[in-house]
């Protein structure tokens, strides 16, 4: 009879005619794998899950040329009773003045980087003087403060029950400093400094943003590899001496998962494959695989040595016979990953490609080295058996267990059969109701200080997202001309008139603050010139004159991707429009929170789709495998049940079907 894995697993063979010679080819192969260890290193980067060809990943790739993202924001807290007194605002701006020089950082925007109104020459001082005042010429200055138009709810808030403000700093950091190397000194620091400066103010310093966010992703990437590859280890070999309790069986079957993590990750490593929270989950997957397939081909020569088979004898069997259901495993589940590269997501491609080749590699080790291990260790298989302990067999409780299921199952086979199709409707029928979901912030625990810092810009503040129109002229034009100038302000009010917007910043907000009708010749001349003025913290936020574009920004809470995608999706005619009155004036939606809201649907679904194509040619490859349609027709409802099940559950639950979701199911 044909075999059923194809004869792959003749590549075990080999191994039991040299196993010294198969035992240094595999201490070779495992000595360059750990060399390649040494290049991995942890990613954290929140638009990378994004980067495609799509026209809404190249707008975000241009915004973060032009202007100073997201990406790059860390968003400093500083809350406190009574915050607005001359003490304690006099600490806030040294701490700023502080976080100016500090490592790493381009500008900080804040309430001390706003102007005062202009006077009649056009001059705009800092809004905040040099010393700041106390008495009545304070109290005017709180009250030119809160009535500014660029600083309640967007870098103060206002006062809580308990008499509490909370003020926001936000630190650009400089390009490249997110880099794996650079970015927890950058952050520590950042902490450091305005904790130091902070004492004795009672002051509560707590920070959110991308970079943030990225540095605690990388924390917990580290972490959990330790954890999870320490605790995974440590559980195989406690399985496996539950099953032999002898020493060698249960090196033979524990350390194969070992070694298919080490090629694996080595492998990644000599690529250049950055450690991503996807890839994370590679070695615990390949664990349970390694783990699975060891401890069967260990329970056949197990099995061939008690029955009185020797050694080459009941090794050769179990590669044989065993082999052939670990080529199906493998290659079944080498196609379900390979089903991820139907996205377009760059990450979630390279996490497919990845898991399959370990899967692979997981195979590889299992079908060498157990048969080398057996042939070296077992030596004289009568002394073997002579302390073989037959009395304590727990292969025969599951074999006991799956022989009642049996006595069970056949006489009511019909019954089980119906029932069986039945759920798998049933389920079916929920499990495409399940629609995609993302949210951002989803890639944190919920706890930690991030998250509840985020909470607080979007419950106090304008929201932590940002929803962007950049707008486009030109070569030879200037933003201050009246048809760039009329093109902004209508954009900015299409934005401003959105559902879900909370305020909106640009350089609209700035003439509307100045009041000068930019209209005229000398209205425009005098906004220039304001605008010019202004720090390139700030400025920088809204133009770019070099690169012809400027910038309008509106915040949004913390949404998941279903409610932005028609915020996003509701500006586009509107800005088709624009386009179509002001020829040569572009118009584009544009930003992290834009990328993942239209990304991130289609994204989930392509993997879903993928999936399920995956399971087709895996009902085909084991009809091929066995040469039988009824095998093929057999598997179908088996293959179904366990992902409908899953997907009937999240879909009941009000989870949604997010990308741990679909990669679970995978």
């Amino acid at each position: 009879m044909p075999s059923l894995g194809f004869g792959i697993e003749r590549l075990g063979l080999p191994p039991l005619h040299h196993p010294k010679w198969a035992l240094a080819a595999i201490l070779f192969i495992s000595l360059i794998a750990g060399l390649g260890l040494m290049n991995l290193q942890p990613s954290g980067s929140l638009s990378n899950l994004f980067r495609s060809g799509s026209v809404e990943f190249k707008n975000y790739e241009e915004l973060k040329e032009l202007f100073p993202t997201s990406e790059y924001d860390v968003m400093l807290l500083i809350s406190g009773r009574d915050l607005i007194t001359p003490k304690k605002m006099a600490a806030l701006r040294e701490i700023q003045l502080e976080l100016e020089f500090a490592d790493g950082v381009n500008g900080v925007v804040s309430m001390y980087t706003m102007r005062s109104s202009p006077d009649k020459e056009g001059y705009s001082s800092p809004l905040f003087p040099a010393d700041i005042p106390e008495g009545a010429a304070f109290e005017a200055l709180k009250k030119e403060v809160l009535a500014h138009p660029q600083i309640l709810k967007k870098f103060l808030t206002g006062k809580d029950k308990s008499g509490e403000r909370t003020a926001m700093m936000i630190l650009s950091l400089k390009e490249g400093s997110t880099t794996s190397g650079k970015l927890k000194k950058i952050i520590n620091g950042i902490r450091k400094t305005t904790e130091e400066m902070s004492a004795g103010q009672e002051f509560k310093v707590t920070m959110t943003g991308a970079p943030v966010i990225q540095l605690q992703i990388r924390n917990a990437i580290k972490h959990d590899r330790v954890t999870f590859n320490v605790i995974g280890f440590v559980l195989g070999v406690f399985i496996s001496f539950f099953f032999f309790r002898r020493p060698v069986l249960v090196l033979m079957s524990s350390i194969c998962p070992a070694f298919a993590v080490l090629w694996t990750m080595g492998l990644l490593g000599h690529l250049g494959q950055s450690i991503t929270t996807f890839i994370n989950v590679i070695p615990p997957l390949l664990m349970v695989i390694a783990l699975s397939d060891s401890m069967h081909m260990v329970f056949s020569i197990q099995k061939g040595l008690r029955k009185g088979q020797s050694k080459y004898e009941a090794v050769r069997h179990a590669v044989l016979s065993v082999g052939p259901a670990c080529v199906l495993t493998s290659l079944t589940t080498t196609i379900a990953l390979l089903s991820l590269t139907f996205t377009d997501s760059a990450d979630i491609r390279q996490f497919g490609l990845a898991a399959a080749a370990g899967t692979l590699l997981a195979f590889a080790a299992v079908i060498t080295i157990v048969p080398t291990l057996a042939m070296l260790l077992i030596g004289d298989e009568k002394k073997f058996l002579a302390h073989d302990n037959e009395g304590f067999n727990p292969l025969l409780w599951l074999e006991s267990s799956c022989a009642g299921l049996a006595r069970i199952v056949v006489p009511h086979w019909r019954a089980i059969t119906v029932s069986g199709l039945l759920i798998c409707v049933v389920f079916s029928f929920f499990h495409l109701q399940i629609e995609p979901r993302y949210r951002l912030s989803d890639q944190i625990s919920g706890s930690n200080e991030a998250m509840q810092a985020m909470n607080v810009v979007d419950e106090k503040l304008s929201g932590a997202q940002q929803i962007n129109i950049m707008i486009g002229w030109p070569q030879g034009g200037t933003f201050s001309s009246s048809r760039v100038l009329a093109a902004i302000s209508e954009a900015h009010n299409i934005l401003k008139n959105t559902a879900k917007i909370r305020s909106v910043s640009s350089l609209e907000t700035i003439r509307e603050y100045v009041k000068r009708d930019v209209s005229t010749k000398a209205g425009r001349d005098f906004f220039q010139d304001y605008v010019t003025r202004l720090p390139d913290s700030l400025k920088g936020r809204y133009l770019n004159e070099k690169g012809r574009r400027a910038l309008i920004s509106g915040q949004v809470h913390n949404l998941e991707a279903a409610e932005i995608a028609p915020v996003v999706n509701s500006l586009k005619p509107k800005l088709e429009k624009l386009a179509a009155k002001y020829p040569g004036i572009t118009f584009t939606p544009a930003g992290l929170t834009v990328v993942s809201a239209l990304e991130s649907t289609n994204m989930i679904g392509n993997m879903n789709r993928g999936f399920m194509f995956a399971i087709v040619i895996v009902i085909v490859l084991l009809g091929l495998a066995f040469r039988s349609i009824d095998a093929a027709l057999l598997s179908v409802v088996p293959n179904l049940i366990p992902i409908v099940s899953v997907g009937a559950f999240l879909y009941l639950k009000g989870d949604g079907l997010q990308f741990a979701s679909v990669m679970g199911l995978t």
